[in-house]
């Protein structure tokens, strides 16, 4: 691990060491048979492409989340700097915001979360979190605190309704992968800050595995500092939601073993409230799928800097992790319905599994969900799930689909308990 680095990576390296670790207790034996699947149908869309109005313009949204008692729609389009409410049938009601330094306004791209009286726009450029009630009306915008860390700043952090933050320290690609001969950032720890008598103090309330996370691709004949900087595609690395309403994030794991994703939900105070083990159907990555992760990336990254496909294709091949079965989560929602969802790389004809997990051990257990795999999910309800998908020329819409219970539905929940 590395210490002692100018982003003040020893502090946050101290605070690792001393961690209490949320999710040390082992879960119960993990839920293998998810019986028979729910399915989908489509009820709700609205974009461009349907009525032809300006507003429904949509161009690159970021998240779609259900306000109210369903009613209301928020959509985000964080690279616009925009966010507008709808009815589910596509009605206009507010544009929330609009860019800009003053209240209520945007001064750069903005993550969303949500709280009781509505959302919270966790604003990046302005360096605040601003609040708005449910039908979009400003509420206050709150400053970002110092971070604790000094220069290892806050790569995610979210706004607890005491005021306290959950977050997760920041550091680029390269410091994650480790260079000048410095050992790779191997595990990060989810920090509680709260602020008495005028000082931020911090705790941890759990710990991240982050190997697997960084991808350096380094063609020959380039600096290691001027290589290119993401993230593993395939990685198998901890997934985290948080919930800022509970208090709490959910913490996922997915290297323990062929396509096992275990989740606990950890309280700000590091005591874990739930914890649950699946084992959906691995998925295998093999020969085929391999060759076209590789040779689908060096041909997006050859041509700059004059590099050929084959010299970006024996780097990316060096580079690029590749489990083989691939993991069981690639993507993690938390939804108004007090569920977490998830989604890895299984497929059935032209659809996507999604499985969703009861928090608290509430009634419905989890569910194997099937949707198209186009679709683009992000948030539900107890009765639809919402999100988006693109048509064939890139038009994005908003969608939400109605959930359909199975016939054989005792089945379908009898084995998840």
């Amino acid at each position: 691990m590395k210490q002692g680095t100018k982003r003040g990576s020893y502090l946050l390296f101290l605070v690792v060491m001393l961690a209490l670790q949320g999710c040390s207790e082992e879960p119960a034996v993990p839920v293998t048979d998810f019986g028979v699947p729910w399915t989908t149908e489509p009820e709700f869309e609205f974009g461009e492409g349907v009525n032809g109005t300006s507003d429904a313009s949509f161009a690159l949204i970021s998240a779609v989340r259900v306000l109210g008692d369903g009613d209301r729609i928020l959509v985000v389009e964080a690279a616009s700097l925009r966010a507008t409410i709808w009815t589910p049938d596509g009605s206009l009601l507010r544009d929330v915001g609009r860019p800009g330094e003053g209240p209520g306004e945007f001064a750069g791209q903005f993550g969303v979360q949500m709280h009781h009286e509505g959302f919270t726009a966790i604003d990046y450029g302005g360096q605040r979190f601003t609040s708005f009630s449910s039908d979009g009306t400003f509420i206050e915008s709150i400053p970002f605190p110092p971070s604790p860390l000094g220069g290892a700043g806050l790569r995610r952090r979210v706004l607890l309704e005491d005021g306290s933050m959950l977050a997760i320290p920041g550091f680029s690609p390269l410091d994650m992968w480790g260079f000048d001969g410095r050992p790779p950032i191997e595990s990060l720890p989810v920090l509680f800050l709260s602020e008495k008598d005028g000082q931020w103090g911090l705790d941890t309330v759990a710990v991240l595995d982050t190997r697997n996370r960084a991808l350096v691709i380094v063609p020959e004949g380039t600096p290691v500092y001027g290589g290119i900087q993401t993230e593993q595609m395939l990685g198998d690395y901890d997934l985290t939601w948080f919930d800022p309403i509970a208090g709490s994030v959910v913490v996922v794991r997915r290297n323990l073993g062929p396509g096992v994703v275990d989740l606990a939900e950890i309280g700000a105070d590091g005591d874990t409230a739930w914890h649950r083990r699946l084992s959906p159907p691995p998925v295998r990555l093999g020969p085929e799928r391999t060759a076209s992760y590789v040779d689908g990336l060096a041909r997006q990254l050859s041509g700059s800097g004059g590099r050929t496909f084959a010299t970006m294709r024996a780097a990316v091949q060096e580079a690029l992790y590749l489990p083989d079965p691939l993991p069981g989560a690639a993507r993690v929602r938390g939804t108004v319905s007090r569920e977490i969802w998830f989604s890895g790389f299984e497929t059935e004809d032209s659809l996507t599994a999604w499985y969703s997990v009861r928090r608290n051990g509430g009634p419905g257990g989890v569910r194997r969900i099937l949707v198209p795999s186009g679709f683009a999910v992000m948030d539900a309800t107890d009765t639809h799930v919402w999100g988006y998908r693109r048509d064939d020329l890139g038009v994005q819409y908003v969608v939400g689909r109605r959930l359909v219970r199975p016939v054989d539905a005792d089945r379908a929940e009898e084995g998840t308990r």
